[in-house]
């Protein structure tokens, strides 16, 4: 059982960010077996898997994640890692104490956003591409796109003491996540008026129908991508794009990256 310093991790360290602000983005390579006992970091951090995947234990529960999965830690949380898939490359947010108390949040505020999966994940993906095209904005951009991560905690607590026809919306949107559904079918099945649906979306889910569906499209397109057993022209269509153009720049908007450039990391 031991600690790891700030900006460590069990793998082989490919690159690091440090903005001045209190935000390290340190991207991790797995190529050979690493320690699996208990270990913790100093400090907090998100986890987004690109390639591989590993069984993560923590003191309560234990799971198994793969290629575009999140996991939180919280600072100095025991856990560890066991039959990691090689290769495997993950891409680690860390947040300093001090950035957490400029922006007048807590680890339990980061732990709740990072629970609206697809958009925490787009959000790091463009956290990494600055990375990768740094510049002298790179620090203020990363900060900015973190504090958007923040905030997205009021939406879920929205949406956990929503009416129950919410709930059965969003169940119903991600069962259909590779269609284009429009209010009027939706209101259908859910024998709502279709005003309803268009006046309280936003509320409970931050965003408009069309946006939350390029959401889940394009969040599903990610672990196909790196799945590298289908071309993007198959996963295009498969996602529910009406072609191939509008799938690669609604990609881009998402995440920061073009499809190829997504699957070359």
């Amino acid at each position: 059982m031991y600690e790891l310093e700030k900006e460590k991790y069990l793998g082989n360290t490919k690159n690091i960010f440090n903005t001045t602000q209190g935000i390290a983005v340190v991207e991790t390579e797995y190529q050979n077996k690493v320690y699996e006992g208990w270990h913790s970091h100093n400090n907090a951090h998100i986890t987004l898997f690109l390639k591989g995947g590993t069984t993560e234990k923590r003191k309560n529960f234990s799971e198994t994640v793969g290629a575009g999965s999140l996991l939180f830690y919280h600072s100095n949380e025991l856990h560890l890692n066991q039959n990691t898939l090689f290769p495997s490359k993950n891409i680690n947010i860390e947040i300093e104490e001090n950035l957490l108390r400029e922006l007048q949040i807590n680890e339990a505020i980061i732990e709740k956003s990072v629970k609206n999966t697809a958009l925490t994940k787009f959000l790091i993906l463009k956290i990494f591409k600055e990375t990768l095209n740094a510049d002298t904005f790179s620090s203020d951009n990363i900060t900015m796109l973190f504090s958007q991560l923040s905030q997205t905690h009021h939406h879920l607590e929205r949406f956990e003491k929503s009416p129950y026809w919410v709930k059965s919306l969003n169940e119903l949107l991600n069962d259909c996540w590779n269609e284009n559904p429009n209010l009027k079918d939706l209101a259908k099945v859910l024998q709502l008026n279709p005003i309803t649906i268009s006046k309280h979306f936003p509320k409970y889910f931050g965003c408009t129908l069309g946006e939350y569906m390029r959401r889940i499209k394009i969040n599903r397109s990610i672990s196909l991508i790196q799945s590298n057993q289908t071309n993007l022209t198959e996963i295009s269509l498969e996602c529910g794009f009406a072609d191939q153009s509008h799938f690669i720049r609604t990609f881009k908007n998402q995440t920061g990256f073009l499809p190829k450039q997504f699957q070359k990391l």
